[in-house]
């Protein structure tokens, strides 16, 4: 991950298993502005930012309480169908990569939810019938 990241122009590099909020403040000991929690991280990744800055968690309620005059918000997610195809779109034209892991036949299901459940996947499972 720190080489994809690294050459997508960062930096700086936080592995995943490293206390979050000491190594941001290591980098930026007032905070940093803002955090969009993708990764699960809640309370770990919202001490990170500086007091008043924004937290947002884009896994529906799982967003840590507000704190220090931090400004916390969840961004939910619905099915649309004309968004969906743009991001096919994206995909198809290479604006937009996916980052696919394994893939698994549907009757797997069970062991690729353990193989996500036990860590270190780079990327995404995909599951097909």
């Amino acid at each position: 991950d720190e080489e994809l990241v690294r050459g997508l122009g960062a930096e700086w590099f936080v592995a995943r298993g490293e206390e979050v909020a000491s190594a941001v403040r290591a980098h930026v000991p007032g905070g940093v502005d803002a955090v969009v929690d993708a990764a699960v991280l809640g309370l770990a990744a919202l001490d990170a930012v500086r007091d008043g800055g924004a937290f947002v968690a884009l896994t529906a309620g799982v967003a840590p309480v507000a704190l220090r005059g931090i400004d916390v918000a969840t961004v939910f997610f619905r099915a649309d169908a004309a968004q969906l195809g743009e991001v096919v779109r994206l995909v198809e034209t290479g604006r937009l990569t996916v980052r696919v892991a394994e893939v698994h036949p549907l009757e797997k299901a069970a062991d690729a939810h353990a193989r996500l459940a036990a860590g270190g996947v780079r990327g995404r499972l995909v599951l097909v019938p």
